[in-house]
């Protein structure tokens, strides 16, 4: 099982971002170095890709703010 944090997108400690968009679905099948979601942060877009083949998790759902470096997914 891989874990999908969200990305250190600032140095500022504390700092949150929002999940933009999950491009796949909770349960859906996904491969290595598929594009997952999208997020952002101070202005900042960052796309997030499958590190492992796997099945998805999203723990943390579209629009929701989230503090840089939790989990908002995990591939199985």
């Amino acid at each position: 099982m891989t874990e999908v944090t969200f990305p250190e997108m600032s140095a500022e400690a504390g700092a949150t971002g929002v999940i933009v968009t999950w491009f796949a679905s909770e349960g859906e099948q996904v491969q290595a170095d598929d594009l997952i979601a999208e997020v952002a942060m101070d202005k900042v877009d960052m796309e997030i890709h499958a590190e492992e083949s796997g099945i998805l998790r999203i723990v943390v759902p579209e629009e929701t703010e989230v503090a840089q470096g939790s989990v908002i997914a995990r591939i199985e």
